[in-house]
């Protein structure tokens, strides 16, 4: 059997949710993102006013969260759905960063449907507030990227995997 590999996030999970994030961002909200900082995060404070939460079960098990400042958040929802932003009401913002929550998700397993990671995603769930706070287990290890949202916008976003930690041996087939 070998000698047993350490528990961790995988690199080969991460990247495909920041490629999904960076695909929905650009083709969908008609930004151009630019990566700030990839880190551990160990606070349960989320950033900016609005996120949007897939959950991970049957195999991968966790969360995937996109969270925006609301000025960003109108702004993204407003190019989805071609709407002035003083037009969009609280629950067309909430509904569009739920679907952006939703094709970052999707998107991420799109990319995985190649390598032995398998897992379902749930419906999204979207938290509004200022702070959000979203409590992981503990157990698990979450890491963050930070985004410029645009260079003509100052507004960053930030993506956030949080996961059991991996024994790769796990998915290998």
């Amino acid at each position: 059997m070998g000698i047993p590999m350490a528990k961790t996030v995988d690199v080969q999970l991460l990247n495909p949710f920041l490629v999904a994030t960076l695909e929905c961002m650009t083709v969908m909200a008609g930004l151009k993102p630019e990566r700030k900082r990839l880190f551990l995060k160990t606070s349960p404070i989320m950033h900016g006013d609005i996120a949007g939460v897939i959950g991970l079960a049957k195999g991968v098990t966790g969360s995937c969260v996109v969270s925006f400042p609301e000025r960003l958040a109108r702004r993204i929802v407003s190019t989805l759905l071609g709407e002035e932003p003083d037009h969009l009401t609280k629950d067309m913002i909430q509904d569009g960063i739920g679907e952006i929550a939703n094709m970052v998700g999707g998107g991420a397993k799109r990319l995985l449907a190649s390598t032995a990671y398998r897992f379902d995603i749930s419906t999204p769930t979207v938290l509004v507030g200022h702070p959000i706070q979203l409590f992981n287990p503990p157990d698990t290890i979450s890491i963050a990227c930070e985004f410029a949202a645009d260079p003509s916008f100052p507004d960053t976003f930030m993506i956030e995997l949080a996961t059991k930690p991996v024994d790769k041996e796990h998915f290998r087939t």
